[in-house]
């Protein structure tokens, strides 16, 4: 693999530091000048400058609520908020604030503020009369203060400008100690103000409250409501009339009972017994006892006497008459055991009828508490609002004087030794590095000087033939007399642009179609990155340099010597553009061989179709023309440009070198671009100056030059294809130059 490299020797479309500095050091002076320029303004600028001071004095406002008591203040504190912090700014830059302070030092009449300025002066001798107004004298103090945050933090800088350094740390300390006094004053404004409203509205509060527990009062007296803990509530009288009501339905119940049963036993003997478990009675038990002795007695005298004995007759008497007693014993006690149950009933009914009204009066009395709730929510409100209303004012009255202020001084202003404006040690290093780039602009904008060419004889008016080689014929300077020209300061033929320095591959054998190979072989290793890069160059310099137009683009490659420069860029330029999906032709101007020649009236040139060359790989067209022809490349070339190459975007045209006899300057006229390859030897005996001074300034700016070297270990001379032998038979020795 061969190393590639590019050489800028021009005027590159890439940015060539070489042609920068050599353009800066020819405007030399130019830029000096410059530099000087602007340091002497900057020392006069320095030197009538009054010079201004800047006082500032540094504000902490402290995020911490610092409180003396436990009691809220009416005014809380500024706090931690960014937003907070940032409203403090606004208050001190404030118009309110600041005219304060500008009233208190009277700075109305200060000269520094209400003082004319060079114009205002001027306009005073046709206003005599008029002045600045106290808006405008404010204003300009204004101007001269500043009001910063330093970061996020929460300090804050006052700063003031002035032309004394006393009165700039003066007013930064007054503008700093009005605001703390402003912080103060409203928060002791704010507790007197709160105080007074509270006390006007304590007074209100307090009647409200005494008609709102009257009113709750005179309704509880009204409805009959009293506290529970005193007893005899309807409540109470409910329950209490509920329990006897139970009591008496018990008593009612069983009365009911023991008459049923009464009525159910009869009046008999048995009946009698029945009673007796029911009812305790004396009379009942005498009853019974003594019809039992009576029927025992009756049934014993009954076994001794006769059914009609008197004794018989006589006990059965008194055992109806027991039992009579018995009977009217019986009827009795039911009658005692119903009216016993009618009174147990009435009682009951008496009790339901009483607890009926009771509980409607209950009902009523609910009715009126909800209306005795709603009154006693009113007092306890009235009450409550009162009592905070109280104990507000004492504590808004206490906190007089109480509150610490969260703004301190860091750093007060104090009168500056240096002047912040001007700054000499900024200003003059800052100037002059302006200055010189000034001068460098206007040094690169008028670009390098232009000197013109020494000892280019006038052009005699000779034939076309003459013209071509006379005009173009060069022999190589063995001194270097061309590039040397302007190092001893005489003039020099305007330089060619150069498209750079390129090694070709190693070609083996040293036959230029080997050459060729290798140089398709290199394009198509994508690893070989450097080589790839550097024909990308050479490709974005010839596209620079083409105007945009219609397609294809005419490149006339030619040479001053033969040799294998041209061939060599046609194929390197050729297969670059195809690497880059163009479409490429490469016209091959060849001398027609001896014996060829055509009949008169006929044309005497030949080309052959398209074809594919086998070394290179691009499309190739070779015109065969008659070197006695004068016209013949121009005339060869124009049926091609107007045919077969319309179908490409790029036609290579490698034509004969300078000193060859059949050399045609018409080709040129016909080309976008004309590219001299040289070789190294050509390069370093001033080649490219030579042609500079021989082209037409229109060709020159559509002309470029570039150097072709082969890789050292090639034999010295490549060896010599046909067509190439064929030109050096015919070449005719060169004419000198000069």
């Amino acid at each position: 693999m061969s190393e590639v490299f590019t050489e800028d020797r021009g005027l590159p479309p890439l940015f060539d530091i070489g042609a920068v500095l050599r353009t800066l050091w020819d405007r030399r002076v130019l830029v000096l000048g410059a530099a000087g320029a602007a340091l002497l303004l900057a020392l006069l600028y320095i030197s009538v400058t009054k010079p201004t001071y800047t006082a500032t004095s540094s504000l902490l406002v402290d995020p911490r609520d610092s409180r003396a008591t436990n009691l809220n203040s009416v005014l809380p504190g500024i706090g931690a908020d960014s937003a907070a912090i940032a409203s403090q700014v606004s208050v001190i830059d404030s118009t309110d604030l600041l005219r304060k302070v500008f009233d208190e030092e009277k700075l109305r009449n200060d000269p520094e503020f209400a003082g004319r300025g060079l114009l205002s002066s001027i306009l005073s001798v046709l206003h005599p009369g008029s002045g600045p107004t106290d808006d405008a004298v404010f204003e300009r103090f204004r101007k001269h203060v500043s009001v910063e945050r330093e970061g996020l933090t929460y300090v804050i800088d006052v700063s003031v400008q002035s032309h004394d350094a006393e009165k700039a740390a003066r007013i930064a300390q007054d503008i700093v100690a009005r605001y703390r006094a402003s912080l103060e004053g409203q928060t002791d404004a704010a507790n007197s103000k709160v105080n007074d409203l509270l006390t006007a509205r304590i007074s209100g509060l307090q009647a409200a409250v005494g008609d709102a527990e009257r009113a709750v009062q005179d309704f509880k007296y009204e409805h009959n409501i009293f506290d529970a803990s005193s007893g005899g509530t309807l409540q109470s009288q409910i329950d209490q009339l509920t329990t006897q009501l139970v009591t008496t339905q018990d008593q009612a119940d069983q009365a009911e009972s023991k008459y049923d049963q009464a009525v159910a036993a009869g009046t008999g003997p048995d009946g009698l017994n029945k009673l007796a478990e029911i009812v305790n009675s004396n009379t009942t038990d005498k009853l019974r006892q003594d019809y039992n002795q009576r029927a025992a007695a009756l049934a014993n005298a009954q076994s001794t006497y006769g059914p009609r004995h008197p004794t018989i007759v006589r006990m059965q008497a008194e055992l109806g008459r027991i039992r009579g007693l018995m009977a009217l014993e019986a009827q009795r006690i039911t009658r005692e055991l119903k009216a016993s149950r009618d009174i147990a009933v009435e009682n009951v009914k008496k009790i339901q009828a009483k607890l009926a009204e009771m509980r409607q009066r209950s009902n009523q009395s609910d009715l009126a508490e909800v209306q005795l709730r709603q009154l006693q929510r009113k007092a306890d409100a009235a009450r409550a609002v009162l009592d905070d209303f109280l104990k507000r004012s004492q504590e808004t009255e206490h906190l007089q004087g109480m509150q610490i202020s969260q703004v301190r001084v860091i750093s007060d202003a104090i009168p500056p030794s240096q002047p912040s404006w001007p700054k000499p040690l900024l200003l003059l290093p800052t100037s002059l590095v302006l200055g010189f780039v000034l001068g460098c602009a206007l040094a690169l904008t008028l670009g390098e000087r232009r000197l013109p060419v020494r000892g280019l004889p006038a052009r005699p008016a000779i034939g076309p033939r003459e013209r071509r080689v006379e005009a173009l014929a060069y022999t190589p300077s063995p001194d270097g007399e061309a590039a040397d020209a302007a190092e001893d300061g005489e003039p020099v033929a305007p330089a060619l642009v150069n498209l750079g320095t390129y090694n070709l591959p190693p070609a083996g054998n040293g036959s230029l179609r080997n050459s060729v190979r290798a140089i398709r072989q290199e394009m198509s290793r994508l690893e070989n990155t450097a080589f790839l890069l550097s024909v990308q160059e050479l490709l974005v310099r010839i596209t620079d340099r083409l105007d945009e137009g219609g397609r294809p683009f005419v490149i006339l490659l030619t040479s001053i010597h033969e040799g294998f420069e041209s061939g060599a860029t046609a194929t390197l330029i050729g297969i670059g553009l195809q690497h880059v999906k163009q479409k490429v032709l490469v016209v091959e101007i060849a001398d027609r061989p001896a014996g060829t020649g055509q009949s008169a009236g006929k044309a005497k040139q030949r080309a052959t179709g398209p074809f594919t060359d086998p070394a290179s790989g691009l499309q190739t067209i070779v015109v065969s023309i008659d070197p006695a022809d004068a016209g013949g490349e121009a005339g060869a070339l124009a049926p091609i440009l107007a045919g077969p190459a319309q179908e490409f975007d790029f036609v290579l045209v490698v034509g004969h070198p300078l000193s060859h006899p059949a050399f045609s300057p018409e080709p040129i006229d016909g080309s976008d671009l004309v590219i001299f390859a040289l070789s190294s030897a050509d390069w370093m005996s001033g080649a490219a100056a030579w042609l500079g001074g021989r082209l037409s300034p229109a060709v020159l700016k559509r002309s470029a030059t570039i150097v072709i070297e082969r890789d050292p270990n090639d034999p010295a001379e490549f060896q010599d294809s046909p067509t190439l032998a064929a030109r050096k038979n015919r070449r005719a020795p060169a004419p000198a130059h000069g």
